[in-house]
């Protein structure tokens, strides 16, 4: 088995298309049949009809980033906001090579592990609602796990559980018989990686895995990003919260940050993502990648998101000072470095990128969706790139 290098990331193929919404007084319909609030829209100063969005003082940063894509190494979209304030939007490449449909900024992305703190964020509501105690140890929700009592879910939070990763270290994680079994019928495919996509993945079988698993390291003893951690945090959020990890994104995440266009399941119009020239398109199962990674959504309503967590319209000052503050730079599903708050994610065929800056209340955002033509993409390295270039 090769080793693999993926961070996390994003779902099964499903032919389900969004359904045209008729508008109302409060909506302006858009490409894709996507709703847009129009008091946000006009909050953020956001046209969605535009092609692209250079202030001035930004033309240089258009130039550089179309070279970069001239040379086949930029591929998605890029979003870079002052404040409430786009200033600089555009769209590079193909959303999807055999249709010949280029990228929009409409277009979505998998946001893979970007995922996480999204995630993070529902559990310091639930916090909050006195539904989840994160000091409490995991054994009220993994009662049959022999290390719950040792794990707690800040542990989780932090990326300090011990426990082995599910996507990343998948010969000490995997340990199940009929897993292994499954994963031998990838051994022989020219892309190992596509097991991500069988249908047979399943919350259960994870589960059935890591009971099997001992820890690599006592629980809170030193840091180890972790997927498993994030798997976990998602099936805690059902139990305490009684519903579904899917239907409290959108009821409590999604529709009050107006990220209208995002979703745990793709769709046809999505960008694609090919893991290698020999793979085609890869599209993970959501049961595999699940509350570690499984939100498809585009650069506006990433925007709109990062707007909404950082100036405390979805969690209190109290609880996103608890979430950004980091141990080991990591705090709850993100990463604090000095002014800099970001996650990065990686799956086959998608990369993406936010970055938030404190000091100067810039807002860098890449999503890119790797295709049969370009190197391989690093959404990270470019959101770097922007930064540099803009400071």
């Amino acid at each position: 088995m090769k080793k693999r290098y993926l961070l996390l990331g994003v779902l099964c193929v499903y032919t389900c298309m969004l359904t045209l919404t008729s508008c109302t007084n409060n909506t302006i319909g858009i490409s894709n049949n996507i709703i847009v609030n129009e008091e946000l829209s006009q909050r953020y100063k956001i046209d969605e009809a535009v092609e692209k969005v250079v202030e001035v003082g930004y033309e240089g940063l258009e130039k550089f980033l179309d070279e970069e894509a001239l040379d086949k190494k930029l591929q998605g979209t890029v979003l870079v906001a002052e404040g409430d304030k786009i200033v600089f939007a555009k769209a590079y490449g193909y959303a999807d090579y055999e249709n010949n449909i280029e990228n929009t900024l409409t277009t979505r992305f998998a946001i893979a592990s970007n995922t996480k703190q999204f995630t993070a964020a529902v559990i310091m509501q639930l916090v909050e609602q006195n539904k989840i105690d994160i000091n409490e140890t995991i054994d009220k929700y993994f009662p049959d796990y022999k290390y719950a009592n040792k794990i707690t879910v800040k542990n989780l939070l932090q990326m300090r559980s011990g426990i082995p990763d599910y996507l990343n270290e998948v010969e000490t994680f995997m340990l199940d018989e009929d897993t292994k079994s499954l994963l031998k019928e990838y051994e022989d495919n020219v892309y190992y990686d596509k097991y991500v996509e069988d249908d047979r993945w399943s919350k259960e079988l994870i589960l059935k895995n890591m009971y099997l698993t001992d820890l690599l390291f006592e629980p809170n003893e030193e840091y180890d990003y972790c997927n498993t951690n994030y798997y976990l945090l998602g099936l805690i959020i059902e139990e305490a919260s009684g519903m579904s990890f899917e239907d409290y994104l959108n009821e409590y995440i999604f529709k009050p940050a107006e990220m209208n266009s995002s979703s745990l399941v793709p769709l046809n119009f999505d960008a694609k993502g090919y893991g290698s020239s020999e793979s085609g398109i890869v599209v993970a199962n959501p049961e595999f990648t699940y509350a570690a990674g499984a939100i498809y959504s585009n650069i506006y309503d990433i925007f709109r998101w990062c707007r909404s967590l950082h100036t405390g319209e979805i969690i209190s000052k109290e609880s996103y000072n608890e979430m950004t503050t980091p141990v080991d730079d990591y705090g709850y599903g993100l990463f604090i470095k000095e002014n800099l708050i970001s996650h990065s994610g990686f799956i086959d065929g998608f990369t993406s990128n936010t970055e938030y800056d404190i000091e100067k209340d810039r807002t860098i955002i890449v999503l890119e969706n790797i295709g049969p033509e370009n190197d391989v993409l690093d959404a990270k390295y470019h959101t770097s790139l922007i930064r540099e270039y803009l400071n």
